[in-house]
């Protein structure tokens, strides 16, 4: 067990002291360290916060504000001309996203306050990137471009059976968050408890996570013509995060009002069953997993199979990362007893490179596999990988 200084203590009963009066604070876990896999010496940084949404939010701000500014900073060419896009439009564009928000989620616009006020930069700002998808396939629609920006994506394996499941998820971004990312443990008051992976600047829900209750959730980015304004998918991410159940679950990310598409892999360790869910801004799709499922980063459901997306993108990193797995789906056979870490070694997959399961960056190709999540019934936890699932760099996180 890890030691704690007086005055790290000292810290931690004033944090604590000041969450139970109504003031939250964002409280640093000292407690034991979570154990990590052979050879590594490296762990993501872990936040523990609780209380209001805004007094959440702005403790986050506050811890991670170098990580924040310097995403931003990482990738300066990209992050102006998507802001530049959204200055340029009418304001009733920015204007009905953000009301969109706050009619359906006011504590998560609350929360995202927090976390500009915590590290120093403009709202604004904040949901411009938490609306990047959406921003960007407007501005994709309207310059008409010929090859899209290349998008990292996520590559997903679940083995799903009537005692439960196994679920593995690349978390796949730009490089420039490689050494950014964090986990949170949240405690909102009056929600379910919360640990979950983040972006610097991101609402916290669109990398893997689970809750108190055992629900689950990873997602896969897809890249629809389709987009309109209405509710950000990174608001419903969050929004996800508070359900107590699949079927609490399952209305939010299929919400009518949803801006952008998006496949989310919900899950229940309690209910020991999973679901894989498409969506469009207007059509979705709900399929319950039974045996091992796999999903890159277009849309697989047969009723999705109409919807238009980007060629370019689903021909280059999804397919390939898609026919790397089908491949060593179709190696096993019938079999029905793979084991969790063999969902590992093929998300370690270097095959098809810069586009295999296992992203590393090479030349232009910035996408890169920023961590793995693992979660396997009956244990409530998840077991993450930092950076590439090759180097093998794991430690064993439970909600609080």
């Amino acid at each position: 067990m890890a030691r704690i200084s007086r005055r790290d203590f000292a810290r931690g009963s004033l944090a604590l002291f000041g969450a139970l009066a109504g003031c939250a604070r964002g409280v640093p876990v000292k407690g034991p360290r979570p154990p990590y896999g052979p050879g590594t010496e490296t762990r993501f940084p872990l936040l523990e916060v609780r209380g209001a949404p805004y007094d959440m939010g702005r403790a986050i701000g506050e811890r991670f504000a170098r990580e924040i500014r310097g995403g931003f900073e990482a990738r300066a060419a990209w992050w102006r001309e998507l802001k530049a896009f959204a200055d340029a439009q009418p304001a009733r564009i920015y204007d009905t996203f953000l009301a969109a928000a706050r009619k359906h989620a006011p504590h998560i616009v609350e929360e995202l306050r927090g976390w500009a006020d915590g590290c120093g930069l403009p709202l604004r700002d904040l949901l411009v990137l938490n609306l990047k998808a959406e921003y960007g396939a407007l501005r994709d629609q309207r310059k008409q471009k010929e090859r899209p920006e290349p998008q990292p994506g996520c590559s997903t394996i679940v083995r799903a059976r009537r005692d439960g499941f196994a679920l593995a998820h690349n978390e796949d971004g730009d490089q420039a968050y490689a050494e950014r990312m964090f986990m949170l443990r949240l405690r909102p008051e009056g929600k379910p408890a919360v640990l979950c992976a983040s972006y610097p600047g991101i609402l916290p829900g669109n990398a893997p996570w689970i809750n108190a209750a055992g629900v689950i959730m990873t997602t896969n980015f897809i890249y629809t013509r389709e987009v309109r304004l209405g509710l950000g998918r990174y608001f419903l991410d969050r929004l996800a995060m508070e359900a107590r159940t699949l079927d609490e679950a399952v209305p939010i990310c299929t919400h009518p009002e949803r801006a952008y598409a998006f496949h989310h892999v919900l899950a229940s360790a309690r209910e020991r069953r999973a679901l894989s869910i498409e969506v469009t801004p207007t059509k979705k799709s709900q399929i319950a997993i039974d045996g091992l499922f796999l999903h890159t980063n277009h849309l697989v459901h047969p009723v999705m199979a109409g919807e238009p997306q980007d060629p370019d993108y689903v021909g280059s990193s999804s397919l390939t990362r898609w026919k790397v797995l089908s491949a060593w789906k179709a190696g096993l056979g019938a079999r029905t007893d793979v084991a969790a870490e063999e969902l590992i070694r093929a998300l370690s997959s270097h095959e098809g490179r810069p586009y295999s399961p296992c992203r590393h960056p090479r030349g232009e190709v910035r996408g890169a596999t920023l961590l793995t999540a693992l979660f396997e019934t009956p244990v409530q936890q998840m077991r993450v990988y930092k950076g590439q699932p090759c180097g093998g760099r794991w430690a064993a996180l439970a909600p609080p």
